[in-house]
């Protein structure tokens, strides 16, 4: 039952018998399979609580993750530490405890009142097609095996839903323009016709998120928007199907790219994150580096391995680190990925050779 408090809606809300007295608590749920990686909620949910703080003195925060494995809700609870509101993060299905919370919630003696229910229902659509707006609204445009990719959807599936969705106009396929940091320049067209997402679409798909009116969420975003429709991102959107075709003995749960990892400047091309042999993986891509010099190339590897390497240690995830690219540029990675630990493998493929990658060899650098 969603409910409203001041011009903020949540997924619902609950009075928790603790301590022999009563919390105030509204839940907000998340699915790992909505095409946001776990980092971009952070924002969202800090805007959230601060709305809500003054209006409900008592007022605490619940975050059901409904994920396959562990880290999806871990990076969730990572990014919301500090904030100024008593929060839990749970796996769906899990009771909050009182010495669980990151604060002790305020209680009170009885049981508050139900704030208002509010009826959000969204216009029929199918779960299909709502995943592929959901997709459409963190990438802006995109094509059709991309989507695929990132909705983890057949492309046929994906193709019906598109369809569809232009029937109902929520979205639209054309040529656009690109879109320019600079954005004093003259407008240039789009290389090619790509997916786009009209507002009643964008509308449909942050309410999926819970994303109330009038809250800002562009860290939903994918980074350097300049790129789409080039060939770098392309490869980086295909990231998760790439990953799926070349190690079929892999669940591959959900995929993103150009997603901003808290705590360090790199930004990864392509991040998928699954299970490998039973370990929870994160697969971590970049792409060509052909344009650079071979000792620019060995550096900027140190940095972005190195920056890889301390998440997963910090995370407890196993890591998969892959480059796809030319031979020539492989050989400079493989100088400069020195020392791996055992639970990680880095990955030297051929960017134009879709859904190849060489046998993973943990500890090791192995190139096909």
């Amino acid at each position: 039952m969603t409910v409203r408090v001041c011009d903020v809606t949540f997924s619902d809300w609950v009075s928790l018998p603790m301590e022999g007295k009563y919390s105030d608590t509204f839940i907000f749920r998340i699915s790992s399979q909505a095409c946001l990686p776990p980092f971009v909620y952070g924002p969202l949910l800090r805007r959230i609580a601060a709305k809500i703080r003054y209006k409900r003195p008592c007022a605490s925060l619940w975050v059901q993750i409904d994920a396959p494995g562990q880290w999806f809700g871990v990076a969730v609870q990572n990014v919301l530490r500090g904030m100024n509101l008593p929060f839990i993060v749970t796996q769906e299905g899990e009771t909050p405890t009182y010495a669980r919370f990151s604060l002790p919630p305020v209680l009170s003696y009885s049981r508050l009142p139900d704030p208002p229910a509010v009826d959000v229902k969204l216009p029929g659509i199918t779960a299909d097609e709502l995943r592929c707006l959901q997709a459409l609204g963190r990438m802006i445009k995109g094509l059709p095996d991309e989507i695929a990719s990132l909705t983890n959807l057949p492309e046929s599936t994906v193709e019906i839903a598109l369809t569809s969705l232009q029937e109902k106009r929520m979205v639209e396929y054309k040529i656009g323009t690109r879109i320019l940091r600079n954005r004093s320049l003259p407008a240039q067209p789009d290389l090619i016709s790509m997916w786009h997402l009209k507002p009643r679409g964008l509308s449909i798909a942050l309410r999926s998120w819970g994303v109330s009116k009038g809250i800002d969420f562009k860290a939903r975003q994918e980074r350097h928007q300049g790129q789409i429709g080039y060939g770098h991102r392309h490869i980086a959107r295909s990231w998760p199907a790439w990953l799926k075709a070349a190690l079929p003995q892999a669940e591959i749960w959900a995929g993103w790219n150009e997603v901003r990892i808290p705590g360090t400047s790199v930004i990864p091309d392509g991040l998928a994150w699954g299970n490998l042999l039973g370990h929870e993986v994160l697969f971590w891509l970049e792409v060509g580096d052909d344009h650079k010099s071979r000792m620019k190339i060995m550096n900027t590897t140190r940095a972005r391995l190195a920056a890889a390497l301390k998440y997963c240690e910090g995370a407890g995830m196993w890591l998969v680190y892959a480059q796809l690219s030319t031979p020539w540029v492989h050989d400079a990675v493989a100088e400069a990925c020195c020392g791996l630990p055992e639970w990680a493998a880095v990955e030297l493929g051929n960017h134009r050779r879709f859904g190849e990658l060489p046998v993973i060899e943990w500890g090791r650098v192995t190139k096909n």
